[in-house]
């Protein structure tokens, strides 16, 4: 049993933290007045950047309007952000995240609360925080619901769907895809509904099911080259190629890794680019050209350790086991296979799970 999917998350939530704490030592040691004008100012420039780090939606999913929560700081936020950069230093990343939470008012509108909370869903998710992640998408939902704000209803939707697939629960994220889906065309929103496409274009990949795979990512791949958006494109690009390796196309395979990847480079986006180095790794592997597939795994894994990216990296760690298992190196291929065990039994990911205890099973019998 071969693991062959490498799977985006996204690290970088403390760097962002940090930067607020600088800015605001600075100007005091510049006695300049920090007025709450400025305070917000800050809180807005950094949830900007949060947007494309570790609070950033998971891949798939649309940006989220943070206006509302700027408009909640105040001048408690620069103790509570200290705090959290104490909590990051010492490797607590989850507890950094709640106290970023408490920064805000939680007296505040539900459009605001659901936007907090879906913020937060992210940073836990792209953290592999799953059971945190869905918690605050739950009170999301509830909080849009009350609301009665259907596009953050189907936002949350959406990225339920995504947490459920990275659990491995398929019935759970095909209804939660579809019900998103639904509601952007509802809306009329063409980038929702490539989003929703996409997740579910993925969730049938992983089930082996590549003609409706290839159906639903073509129909997305169309609408974010229409609408402009590079990041889902280049993700397009790499789920397809994921479906031609699944077919044996590999040709085909390696043509669309290799143009997902030099847009991922162009865009700057490191989970993008470990991703296809890995994707790119199995193609190799699966021509028999185990040299070149281990060094595209060993790039990849750099950069997810580089980045936190701990899904990615049990991912690309099996997919090097799978490399030593054909070289008859069985030392390392379980060394390699327990070492992916682990993390993907830290993440919760059942799926993989259940795929690498298999080859581990396999090692054992060629062992005997």
């Amino acid at each position: 049993m071969e693991i062959f999917f490498v799977i985006a998350a996204v690290i970088g939530f403390p760097s962002a933290l940090f930067g607020i704490y600088q800015v605001v030592q600075f100007m005091r040691r510049r006695g300049q007045p920090l007025t709450e004008e400025r305070l917000r100012q800050i809180i807005a420039d950094l949830l900007s950047q949060l947007q494309k780090k570790s609070a950033a939606p998971p891949p798939g999913a649309p940006p989220v309007d943070t206006g509302e929560l700027v408009a909640q700081a105040t001048e408690k936020t620069e103790k509570l952000l200290a705090e959290a950069v104490e909590l990051q230093r010492q490797h607590r990343e989850r507890e950094a995240i709640e106290k970023l939470l408490t920064a805000y008012d939680m007296d505040m509108p539900p459009e605001a609360k659901a936007q907090l909370h879906i913020l937060a869903g992210n940073g836990f998710l792209n953290l592999s925080e799953l059971e945190e992640a869905e918690g605050h998408y739950r009170q999301a939902l509830d909080a849009a619901e009350r609301a009665n704000d259907r596009l953050r209803q189907a936002i949350v939707l959406g990225n339920l769907g995504r947490l459920y697939r990275r659990r491995g629960d398929d019935k759970e994220a095909e209804e939660y895809q579809n019900r998103a889906l639904t509601m952007h065309r509802v809306m009329g929103d063409r980038l929702g509904q490539a989003n929703a496409l996409a997740s579910l274009g993925i969730l049938y990949g992983q089930r082996g099911d590549s003609d409706k795979a290839e159906e639903h990512l073509i129909r997305a791949l169309a609408i974010h080259i229409e609408v402009g958006q590079r990041l889902r494109e280049a993700e397009d690009l790499g789920n397809l190629g994921l479906v031609y390796a699944q077919l044996g196309q590999f040709d085909r395979a390696e043509e669309h890794h290799i143009k997902a990847l030099a847009i991922q480079e162009e865009v700057g986006n490191r989970i993008g680019q470990g991703n296809q180095l890995g994707n790119l790794g199995n193609v190799y592997k699966n021509r028999g050209d185990l040299e070149r597939a281990e060094e595209h795994y060993r790039k990849a894994i750099a950069i997810q350790e580089e980045i936190g990216d701990r899904l990615g990296q049990a991912a690309a760690l099996a997919s090097l086991g799978n490399v030593y298992a054909d070289r008859r190196d069985l030392e390392n291929a379980q060394e390699h296979y327990k070492k992916a065990l682990l993390l993907f039994q830290q993440i919760g990911a059942k799926l993989q799970i259940a795929q690498t205890e298999e080859a581990l099973e396999q090692i054992r019998k060629r062992e005997k």
